[in-house]
């Protein structure tokens, strides 16, 4: 969020979480601390509010949050189409955080939500917005869902009702995020993020699913975490070490797979990655290496290196029911 600060560089940093409330002395007016409420409705874990001065780019803001915030969604307020470019930029050269824009052209990101409704109408006082004032809500919304479950059919409490985009399946297609009407309540239409370019292997189908991508995201900082926090630096690299790593990582597989981020009944599993580590001895001038068999190439850990391989299932969530009834 924007306000006046004493420098253009200047930034405040405010922590909302289960100790700590939102207050509206914050702000430079009671609306923004409405929209900041917004993101409360959906009970995240932790909302960081990041204030930056009034006539400040928003490099300021990311840069700031590269430094100090580990991962998170991000999205601004009142935002212009300069500050939209910049967070998908910003997302592009840092995955580790997801944003959130406004009507932009094809980011096709797998970390980046592009809401497409032009109108929102609000159960209170401020009624019809334009859509981008939704961006705080759904930057709750989103959060809060995280690996929990998906943003599919997800009611926003908070709107009376939105003005519907031309063709809903022609909005999905296209990786837009877009709001319906259903009955008495607004709903996600679809939990997807921009990604529509695919290649079957590092960009999938199920990765334009913001569930997915959640997923995925957590399962590479949680293994980055413990590999720097308990065993890089600290254990030798030989074959019995790199089996304890593998072992702590199927744990963590079968506890997420409990959870049911991953299906309980594949087999979610990490192992030595034998084709690249004998491919690194190879390059390295050792020849030889070209013909020695797994079990040999296992035995010889690559000098400083650990070479891991994994194979999961992500689990999705429901969102199509195909139902065929015989009657006599």
């Amino acid at each position: 969020m924007r306000k006046d600060l004493t420098l253009a560089t200047d930034v405040e940093h405010k922590i909302v979480d289960s100790g700590t409330e939102i207050n509206v002395s914050w702000f430079d007016d009671e609306l923004s601390y409405d929209y900041a409420c917004d993101v409360l409705t959906f009970a995240p874990k932790i909302f960081n509010i990041v204030f930056i001065d009034t006539e400040a780019a928003l490099t300021v803001a990311t840069t700031y949050i590269l430094a100090n915030i580990k991962t998170g969604w991000i999205s601004v307020y009142e935002g212009t189409a300069t500050d939209y470019t910049s967070l998908i930029t910003f997302a592009t050269n840092n995955t580790q955080y997801g944003v959130i824009v406004y009507n932009q052209t094809a980011p096709d990101l797998k970390n980046v939500v592009n809401f497409m409704n032009t109108k929102v109408v609000f159960n209170d006082t401020r009624t019809e917005q334009d859509g981008d004032a939704y961006l705080p809500s759904l930057l709750g919304l989103i959060s809060s869902c995280n690996v929990i479950r998906g943003c599919t059919n997800f009611i926003c409490p908070n709107l009376k009702s939105v003005t519907e985009v031309a063709s809903n399946s022609t909005a999905v297609a296209s990786g837009q995020f877009i709001l319906v009407n259903d009955v008495s309540s607004v709903r996600v239409a679809v939990g997807i993020n921009s990604l529509t370019t695919t290649n079957g292997t590092t960009a999938t189908e199920d990765m334009k699913y913001i569930e997915t991508v959640e997923a995925m995201n957590l399962i590479k900082q949680d293994i980055s975490d413990v590999f720097k926090t308990v065993y890089c630096g600290a254990y030798r690299n030989t074959l019995d070490n790199q089996m304890l790593l593998i072992a702590s990582i199927n744990k963590y597989f079968g506890d997420l797979a409990a959870d049911d981020i991953l299906d309980i009944n594949y087999d979610n599993h990490a192992e030595i990655d034998v084709v690249a580590q004998k491919a690194a001895w190879v390059g390295s001038g050792k020849a030889e290496a070209a013909t020695w068999t797994d079990d040999k190439v296992k035995q010889t850990p690559f000098k400083r290196s650990v070479y891991l391989s994994g194979d999961i299932k992500i689990n999705g969530s429901m969102e199509n029911v195909t139902f065929n009834v015989s009657m006599f």
